[in-house]
């Protein structure tokens, strides 16, 4: 006799451990996942261009514009009386979208280092399209001069900019010139390189921090200089004209790009003749064998064109106001001169002078007086 008997199945339980050891995979591979991305990754290898030294297209954009920014600081840029930016050209291998860029960093540069007035002129760049017979044409206002200086005159404005951008993987160029709209005269026009804006400073022998520091300032940064200067000079005494060995110290503050200096000056004279043991004659009185001092404002306009160049002789002449002091005598004097800078720290002067007419006192009397010119020679010493 067979009984039957029922045998229980294991399917869903088989089912159900699958999908549990599923879920505790999937947990702990998100586990690892959140993990990875919590762990800081090492900095990314250096391309070889930077490898190679090679300098990144905006860093040498930088310093094209660098270069704009201190023309503007330097007053060089002319006709930027309410201008407006007309045409932008890009060479082919510049994406489009780089004109509007290129656009905003002009105008900013212009607008931060002077105050010019920038008017955005949207008909300038306004396509027209007229149909003439079976043609359509389409045209546009920046080849019409007429119509450019008829909206010109509406928009305020009296000078426009064209930009030209060219990139080649020797280097990049910067064009910039402004016109008159009336007349289409241009105004000023400069191409900026970028191999020659740094490299060729160099060659020539030019202090390129000049350039570079004070184009990048924003505020003006007073640029103080010293020197030290050995003189001999013909100088008025009481009823004669007496040789001395002069020493002076000069302090200057240099402004308007290096091109001007004003300070002051501080001298003692001492008579040649004394320092030689020379012997005094009875009865006379020397404003130069003692104590004195003597104390002159001066400016100085320095004649080296944009920039120094520390490979050439250099040229300035200079004026000085002050007096003179030394015991029972304090007098005037007007002196100028022209000065030869030799390399970097070195100066050799021609100095001539007048002293305008003093009396010199011995107790409460008068012993004479001093008057008439002063001349010689300096050599200085600059840091």
């Amino acid at each position: 006799m067979r009984s039957d008997k029922t045998h229980p199945t294991f399917a869903p339980i088989l089912t159900l451990l699958a999908a549990g050891i599923t879920a505790l995979c999937l947990s702990a591979a998100s586990r690892e996942g959140q993990a990875a991305e919590a762990t800081p990754s090492s900095p990314p290898p250096k391309t070889i261009a930077q490898q190679n030294g090679e300098r990144n297209f905006y860093d040498v954009l930088e310093d094209l514009l660098a270069d704009f920014e201190y023309d503007l600081k330097n007053g060089q840029v002319s006709g930027l009386k309410d201008l407006s930016i007309r045409n932008i050209a890009t060479s082919e291998n510049i994406p489009v979208s780089f004109r509007s860029h290129l656009e905003l960093v002009v105008t900013e540069r212009i607008m931060k280092n002077s105050k010019t007035r920038i008017v955005q002129c949207l008909p300038c760049r306004a396509k027209r399209t007229t149909v003439s017979g079976d043609q359509v044409v389409i045209s546009s206002n920046d080849t019409n001069p007429v119509e450019l200086s008829r909206i010109a005159k509406i928009s305020g404005i009296e000078h426009f900019m064209d930009i030209a951008f060219s990139y080649q993987p020797a280097g990049m160029m910067l064009s910039l010139t402004i016109s008159e709209p009336e007349t289409g005269g241009v105004a000023w026009s400069r191409t900026y390189n970028s191999e020659t804006s740094r490299s060729s400073a160099f060659r020539r022998g030019v202090d390129y921090t000049q350039i570079d520091e004070q184009r990048r300032a924003s505020e003006y940064q007073p640029t103080v200089q010293y020197r030290a200067i050995a003189y001999y000079l013909f100088e008025r005494n009481v009823g004669s004209t007496t040789g001395c060995l002069g020493f002076g110290f000069r302090m200057m503050e240099r402004y308007d790009n290096r091109k001007k200096e004003v300070g002051f000056e501080m001298d003692y004279l001492k008579d040649a003749s004394s320092l030689a043991g020379g012997a005094v004659t009875p009865g006379t009185i020397n404003l130069y064998s003692g104590f004195n001092v003597t104390m002159l404002f001066v400016h100085a306009w320095n004649l080296f064109g944009g920039e120094e160049n520390y490979n050439q002789v250099r040229g300035g002449v200079f004026a000085a106001l002050g007096g003179t002091y030394t015991s029972g005598f304090l007098g005037g004097l007007v002196r100028a001169g022209y000065e030869w800078r030799l390399a970097k720290h070195w100066g050799v002067s021609a100095n001539l002078g007048y002293r305008p007419n003093a009396s010199a006192f011995v107790g409460n009397k008068s012993i004479g007086t001093v008057s008439g010119p002063e001349f010689g020679i300096g050599i200085s010493g600059i840091f």
